[in-house]
């Protein structure tokens, strides 16, 4: 179905600075929901948007849980921040969350 618009789908790219080297294509992010489905990691009806918009904000540690009460993965915790990095946190702020 999609197969003739595949050539216009761009791949995922991290939003960090510096060269990207991977691709995650859409048909890979589909079988990553796929199989978030099938180990009952995510569950439509039940998913908390507002959870997730909260700490997917860089200010609140851009945090996102990839295997529920599992693994989580977020920025790299910063120990002391330069004039110009006007977001990240202490490992202690980190600990707070957790």
């Amino acid at each position: 179905m999609f197969r003739p618009y595949h050539h216009l789908f761009k791949s995922y790219r991290d939003a960090s600075k510096g060269d990207c080297y991977y691709k995650c294509t859409l048909l890979q992010v589909l079988q990553g929901l796929e199989y978030a489905i099938k180990f009952d990691w995510y569950k439509f009806r039940t998913f908390n948007v507002k959870e997730y918009e909260q700490y997917e904000r860089v200010e609140n540690g851009d945090l996102n849980w990839i295997i529920p009460g599992k693994f989580m993965a977020f920025m790299g915790p910063i120990e002391k921040r330069d004039a110009n990095q006007r977001y990240g946190h202490h490992p202690n702020k980190y600990v707070e969350t957790f």
